[in-house]
């Protein structure tokens, strides 16, 4: 039986996650006590948060999940979207089908709710992946010199910001999140790490609006002396070039200080924003090319309910036919098995009309998996390049000028852990 964690299942609760997570460092019992007032804490607030749990016949827990209710801007159109955290299974219950049982409840709560994507952060991408997720957009981590940074802005107006900046904050965020497919709006974890100052905020106002914001810490360089540090950039977000031009001089500034400046993003084109962009591994990828980041996949997306993602979407913003047009998809999805099969898309009056049909005897245009179909569609990859590499079976159409109407111009960014 799956359900909704009581404040009596909690104890049993940081036990699982305490073995499942142990790098969370809550094995001791002060430290499980403050996860177990922590989780209490966030189940009861209205925050957009829910924990589950798996219980046997006899009461046992035997694992645990955190739902996430997010909104993201998809194309341009904030929608509502579920993420899953904190999966973990007791140690004494493995291979039990449990994490089966907990990703068919979350997938069927999603479709319930008419939330037709979700998302998560894979511990071992590939399990997921046979779970119908698709791979979102990739990581860069930079580390480079601060006078590496072009500055020529003026930092004379960047200042430090406070918790009563926090809602100039959410407000410069929730902006930044309009205007680039895939940003979740702020969430109330990260209300939170505002409230309590778990980062520095730097930021730059114009006629008393804020326009520019960067968080920040100071980390000490490992196996160094007590005056060697770097400078982690948590978070970047600015409205207009200048915001950003005068916060990348300040960057620059702390040279005297700070060895590298380690910044994460999801941006590979953030490369020409520096002078010398490389990193301190001394690392030359043949021929000739100099390691500037190092890369990491993380976020994956899954598509829940395919009606409802086209019809909530209508592929906002991207090209359209010059005519009355249908495309006939194969959709293969082995765990939510109600969405495999055909779709048959009919685009008139600048609406998509997505229904799903019984065998037919017409040419079939695409067979792809859930898993790819959810990255596309998301705009982390191309149908053309799943073509290429024979993931996705084309016939007929173009797939360039299927790419046109059905993935985002730009690729998803997500700044929020979870």
């Amino acid at each position: 039986m799956i359900r909704l964690l009581q404040i009596e299942d909690l104890k049993q609760a940081a036990d699982i996650a305490a073995l499942a997570y142990p790098g969370m460092l809550i094995q001791s019992d002060e430290k499980k006590k403050e996860f177990i007032e922590r989780l209490a804490t966030e189940q009861k607030e209205d925050n957009g948060i829910e924990f589950f749990g798996c219980f046997d016949e006899q009461g046992e827990l035997l694992g645990i999940f955190r739902v996430n209710d997010f909104e993201c801007n998809i194309n341009g159109k904030f929608q509502r979207i579920f993420g899953i955290g904190m999966v973990a299974v007791h140690l004494l219950h493995k291979k039990e089908k449990v994490a089966f049982q907990l990703l068919s409840y979350f997938h069927n709560y999603a479709r319930q709710e008419n939330v037709a994507l979700v998302s998560l952060y894979p511990f071992n991408p590939s399990f997921y992946r046979k779970m119908g997720y698709g791979y979102g957009p990739l990581r860069y981590e930079f580390k480079f010199k601060p006078g590496e940074m072009i500055a020529d802005g003026n930092k004379s107006k960047v200042k430090f910001l406070t918790p009563s900046d926090e809602d100039a904050i959410v407000s410069l965020y929730n902006e930044y999140a309009q205007n680039n497919h895939g940003m979740l709006k702020r969430t109330w974890k990260e209300k939170e790490y505002i409230k309590t100052r778990k980062t520095y905020y730097v930021g730059v106002e114009e006629e008393n609006c804020l326009v520019g914001a960067l968080a920040f810490t100071l980390d000490p360089v490992k196996d160094s002396h007590f005056l060697h540090q770097h400078m982690i950039i948590h978070e970047w977000i600015w409205s207009n070039p200048s915001a950003y031009k005068q916060l990348a001089s300040w960057v620059s500034s702390q040279q005297d200080q700070v060895d590298r400046v380690i910044f994460r993003t999801n941006d590979q084109s953030f490369v020409y924003s520096l002078f010398n962009p490389l990193n301190d591994s001394n690392h030359v990828i043949p021929s000739v090319y100099h390691e500037v980041a190092t890369t990491g996949s993380g976020i994956m997306y899954r598509i829940t309910n395919i009606e409802s993602f086209v019809n909530g979407t209508n592929f906002n913003g991207l090209g359209r036919p010059q005519e009355n047009t249908q495309v006939l998809l194969e959709i293969e999805d082995s765990f939510i098995t109600e969405q495999h099969g055909l779709y048959k898309l009919s685009y008139s009056r600048e609406q998509w009309e997505i229904q799903k049909v019984e065998k037919t005897h017409e040419q079939v245009d695409i067979t792809i998996g859930i898993h790819d179909l959810s990255s596309w569609w998301m705009g982390s990859v191309t149908l053309e390049s799943l073509y290429n590499y024979g993931e996705a079976k084309v016939h007929q159409l173009d797939p360039k000028m299927l790419d046109e109407w059905f993935k985002p111009r730009n690729g998803p960014i997500c700044f929020t852990a979870f």
